[in-house]
């Protein structure tokens, strides 16, 4: 147990990402799909589909998160957010994160709680996801730009990476080396976060 709650302690935000690891892309790879395999789904509905951006592929994916946002952010978001995706191009790569629609609406629900069960599957496999990462010595930040299915905000993305027309973009997960570790937490206190009631 002392080694899981390691890695959940060393599981941080990190936006300064460097492209070195002891591990190969294709490590990196094997070990999240590997990870994937277990992660809890409503009705083990198997929803979630992650798409691993390396290389070109990645540096196309943030130029244009990049030329959208710039447009559409006020100008101290821009300032804050900016450099967070300049900055995810000198990383490993990403995780897109996807909920497949086609699959979610298989799924024996109806309306508010169908998408309840979608978030959490993608929250699921979003944290194990960069769980594994952290277990690797690798950092990342969790992001959600361009996210809008019924908007059409994620288009551009499935058209540029030829990808089917029921993936719905949740979040995205650059990661990499850690070239500077994150700052000092602050943690509310535990007996009001985790309530025990006997």
């Amino acid at each position: 147990m002392a080694e899981f709650k390691e890695v959940v302690k060393n599981r941080r935000s990190i936006y300064a990402l460097g492209n070195e690891s002891d591990y190969t892309v294709e490590e990196i790879v094997n070990n999240i799909r590997e990870t994937q395999k277990d992660v809890p789904s409503a009705f083990n509905s198997q929803t979630s589909r992650l798409v691993i951006l390396t290389g070109e592929a990645n540096d196309k994916f943030w130029d244009l998160i990049y030329n959208v946002q710039k447009d559409v952010l006020d100008e101290a978001t821009w300032e804050f957010m900016s450099p967070i995706m300049v900055g995810a191009k000198n990383g490993i790569g990403t995780v897109l994160f996807f909920e497949d629609r086609d699959a979610v609406a298989k799924m024996p629900t109806q309306g508010q709680r169908t998408e309840a069960y979608k978030q959490n599957n993608s929250a699921n496999s979003q944290y194990a996801t960069w769980l594994a990462l952290a277990d690797m010595n690798l950092g990342g930040s969790l992001q959600h730009f361009n996210v809008g299915y019924e908007q059409g905000f994620d288009k551009a993305v499935r058209e540029m990476f030829d990808l089917p027309d029921s993936y719905e973009m949740i979040a995205q997960l650059p990661f990499g080396s850690v070239a500077q570790p994150a700052g000092e937490k602050e943690y509310m206190d535990s007996e009001e976060q985790v309530r025990l009631i006997k």
